[in-house]
């Protein structure tokens, strides 16, 4: 085969690999857009609850999370290796913000705060602002078909680090692998977090707050 030859079947070849790539990458596109569409309907829906369980080490912390028209409230309980608790409450009203922390040695209330954290928001999957942005974000994520919980899902991989499970359905992320945490022997334990929604059922009696004379007000932790 003489020189000509070969580069024209060289170019064919990475030709061949090019359009492959493109179309793996362009499928990638539609997915993720797709995906976004459907979930952008619950990012701003005021009325629903989410469940949110981060494991990170030896330390578990349960948010939960309800919203009602113009209220809110942040439940936080985190849970260490030893087995102690600690609770941190948010009432959200407008701008105004009570909270409520208890441990094994005290409870205190901050009203009219800003403490942390914030309020909880449903988490769309970013698609950038343009094609070029969601060419980009595509072609450095991996995605693959999966099951979680019965429900029908796609992986969404971009490294080692981070990787989502969305439903196909809806568009709502359900397991996340978000970073990792090093325990006291160095051994690299993935930070695994979980996420369950309701919607349209939220009672008013969960915004009612605590009775406040169990509790010491201070103006600041």
């Amino acid at each position: 085969m003489n020189k000509k030859k070969m580069l024209k079947l060289v170019l064919l070849v990475i030709l061949i690999l090019i359009a492959i790539f493109l179309g793996f990458t362009i499928r990638k596109m539609i997915i993720i857009k797709n995906l976004n569409q459907k979930v952008a309907k619950y990012v701003n829906d005021d009325n629903h609850y989410e469940k949110i369980i981060n494991y990170s080490g030896s330390t578990t912390t349960t948010t939960d999370y309800y919203c009602k028209g113009n209220q809110s409230v942040l439940f936080l309980n985190a849970t260490t290796a030893t087995g102690e608790e600690r609770k941190l409450t948010n009432y959200y009203k407008e701008e105004k913000v009570n909270t409520y922390i208890e441990s094994s040695e005290d409870k205190i209330a901050l009203l009219d705060s800003n403490a942390l954290p914030s309020k909880v928001t449903i988490v769309d999957i970013y698609c950038g602002d343009n094609l070029w942005d969601l060419f980009k974000i595509a072609m450095s994520t991996s995605i693959k078909n999966a099951e979680y919980n019965g429900k029908e899902c796609y992986i969404l991989s971009l490294g080692n680090t981070e990787e989502s499970y969305i439903e196909k359905a809806t568009g709502l992320r359900l397991k996340a692998k978000d970073g990792s945490t090093t325990d006291g022997n160095g051994n690299t334990i993935p930070t695994i977090v979980e996420y369950h929604y309701e919607f349209g059922n939220v009672n008013e009696d969960i915004f009612i707050e605590p009775d406040i004379s169990q509790f010491k007000k201070i103006d600041n932790i």
